[in-house]
């Protein structure tokens, strides 16, 4: 649960520090050079620090599919999603990752979830679905929200991918390295290609930058990765309902966006849909 909290406030807060970036620079430009940084650092901690650990071919390729899909396509669309939308706003598409997960693990019968699990899952559809309502109206905020709901399809994705191939034995800041350095290439060539690497130097971008690279981008990916491991894709990925709340709270402390009534009762229809899908995980361990 610490854990779990802990992720949910570096998680969060990762939009925030993402729109104050996007006002000075390019967003697939600026997060390639993240990747790059944290990555390579984190290779050099790892070196210095840990065992080496080898990766067999399985892991590998979990490790390139995870970097693409959450480094490249998640990140990438939120980040130019950013340009479009409110910080708070793509919070809470991204809290649409349980319901994302646990279809798809339905679908393809990796994890079952129960009956109060469903109806937590149906909360969280209309949690979002009040807050998205009125915002969608708008073709700017449309165009973010279609973005974002493909970078959360992607993520789901690759919470899949780690859960059933990256095993226990796997050092863990090696691999977060390792999968941002990979997302971090086909942001960079097609930021090449799209954008001008025009950037603007200032306090409030190099200190954003900065937090964002070390706090939401290294710290907050090993905690869901050890989430993923240890209490598997659906309850892992529950604490995502979380993000709305501490998100809304972030982002209006520190942009000052408005928030109306409707995202206060979506909110609390989300926090409702988590409790519901932890006691129905709980439920089903005990009866084991």
């Amino acid at each position: 649960m610490i854990m779990g909290l802990v992720f949910v406030a570096l998680w969060s807060s990762a939009f925030t520090s993402a729109k104050i970036i996007v006002e000075y620079a390019p967003p697939l430009l600026a997060l390639a050079v993240r990747f790059f940084l944290t990555g390579l650092i984190g290779l050099t901690i790892s070196r210095i620090f840990f065992t080496k650990i080898g990766l067999n071919r399985l892991e590998w390729l979990s490790l390139i599919g995870f970097g693409i899909c959450q480094n490249s396509i998640y990140l990438g669309l939120n980040f130019v999603a950013m340009g479009n939308i409110d910080a708070f706003l793509a919070v809470i598409i991204a809290s649409l990752l349980p319901i994302f997960v646990a279809l798809i693990s339905w679908i393809i019968r990796i994890e079952k979830i129960g009956f109060l699990g469903v109806v937590g899952m149906l909360c969280g559809l209309i949690g979002c679905w009040i807050i998205l309502s009125q915002k969608i109206l708008i073709l700017s905020n449309l165009i973010g929200i279609i973005l974002c709901l493909i970078g959360a399809l992607a993520l789901a994705l690759a919470t899949l991918l780690v859960r059933n191939t990256i095993s226990q034995k796997s050092q863990l800041l090696r691999i977060v390295s390792l999968q941002m350095l990979v997302g971090g290439f086909p942001l960079i060539l097609i930021s090449f290609i799209i954008e001008p690497w025009d950037v603007q130097f200032s306090t409030p971008f190099v200190l954003a930058f900065l937090y964002t690279c070390f706090f939401p981008g290294l710290i907050a990916t090993i905690i869901w990765f050890n989430l993923v491991r240890k209490e598997g894709v659906i309850r892992a990925s529950s604490f995502h309902f979380l993000n709305p709340p501490m998100g809304v709270l972030i982002a209006a402390l520190v942009l000052a966006e408005t928030i109306t009534t409707n995202d206060i009762l979506g909110i609390i229809t989300l926090m409702l849909a988590i409790i519901l899908i932890q006691i129905s995980k709980v439920t089903k361990n005990l009866k084991i």
